[in-house]
């Protein structure tokens, strides 16, 4: 399968070099960690050290600061909301690992595969909490409102997603519910929390929100066209999903056109013959044609934005939805 690509695309890096607040938020975010969310403790400062080791991209603060820029001027506020994002992040990251019983993340030990369940979750737990808390800290309890909000969704995402797949009968509508919470949410808070911290008017903030929710879609769209593609690639597990019994958008557009004898083949069958039928079924151009939809809508709506022109803020779409890892 051939993944669509850009003929001309920045690096993450090239696009934090761009960025006028970034060098700021990086040292926001140390001195938040090391000071509030740490506060000396050894322990969870050596759990938080291994979560972080290698940094992260830190595409949804790179998002929310564009997105800020987009729509007016950064402040200190900004900077909180970008922090509050990461935090959320990772914690969110440290659960999935319980979850799906991963002991490995991008070819590292995860935090679960070393040091067990009962650690990872109460690291994750605490690690939410005190980000939640940092709101508060700073007297900012408009940011603590927006990312309650998408905890919640991402709990009840992952909650219908197991549901779902226990019962074996997410169709595609359910689908891009579950996704629309477990992944787009923090894409959609995200970005709002961007507009908003400019004080931004509220139908910009709204047009702000939904880009987030379209390109947290296509994200996991594309994350799904990812999982049927070589490890070697995208330096994730090959087949992961499917191993897992989760229903990427590929795999499930098929299964709803296959007779019972070719859905358990899709389902039961070596990787490398389910790909090869779902390339012949035209399971991925379906799936590429979806996420061209919502990129489209994302840079739609990108548009709307008052300040858009003034950084490469489409360059930034395209990279996080054509990404290949």
């Amino acid at each position: 399968m051939l993944l669509p690509t850009l003929t001309k695309r920045p690096s993450l890096r090239q696009l934090q070099a761009e960025l006028p607040e970034w060098e700021a938020f990086e040292r926001f975010y140390r001195e938040t960690m090391r000071q509030e969310v740490y506060r000396k403790n050894w322990l969870l400062e050596k759990l938080g050290g291994f979560l972080l080791r290698r940094g992260g991209k830190k595409i949804r603060p790179l998002l929310l600061l564009y997105t800020a820029r987009a729509c007016g001027t950064p402040t200190q506020r900004t900077l909180l909301g970008a922090t509050l994002i990461e935090l959320l992040h990772n914690a969110t990251l440290v659960h999935d690992d319980v979850v799906d019983d991963s002991d490995y993340r991008r070819g590292f030990f995860s935090l679960r595969g070393l040091w067990g369940n009962r650690i990872a979750v109460l690291f994750g737990d605490w690690l939410l909490a005190r980000g939640l808390l940092l709101a508060l800290r700073h007297q900012e309890p408009q940011l603590l409102y927006f990312t309650s909000e998408a905890v919640e969704a991402l709990a009840a995402g992952e909650l219908l997603q197991l549901k779902r797949m226990r019962e074996a009968s997410i169709t595609p509508e359910a689908y891009f519910t579950v996704i629309e919470k477990k992944t787009a949410a923090l894409f959609e808070t995200t970005c709002r929390m961007g507009a908003w911290s400019t004080d931004a008017p509220d139908p910009i903030i709204q047009a702000a929100a939904q880009m987030g929710k379209a390109i947290g879609i296509a994200f996991q769209i594309r994350d799904d066209l990812l999982d049927w593609s070589d490890s070697a690639l995208t330096g994730k597990p090959t087949d992961a999903d499917r191993k897992q019994k989760r229903f990427t958008l590929p795999l499930l557009w098929a299964l709803h056109q296959a007779s019972p004898a070719e859905r358990r083949f899709l389902q039961k069958a070596p990787f490398r013959s389910v790909r090869e039928r779902l390339q012949a079924m035209g399971a991925f151009t379906y799936t590429e044609e979806t996420l061209a939809q919502y990129i489209q809508q994302a840079t739609e709506l990108a548009r709307q934005l008052p300040y858009t022109h003034q950084l490469p803020l489409l360059e930034l779409l395209h990279l996080l939805t054509y990404r290949s890892q």
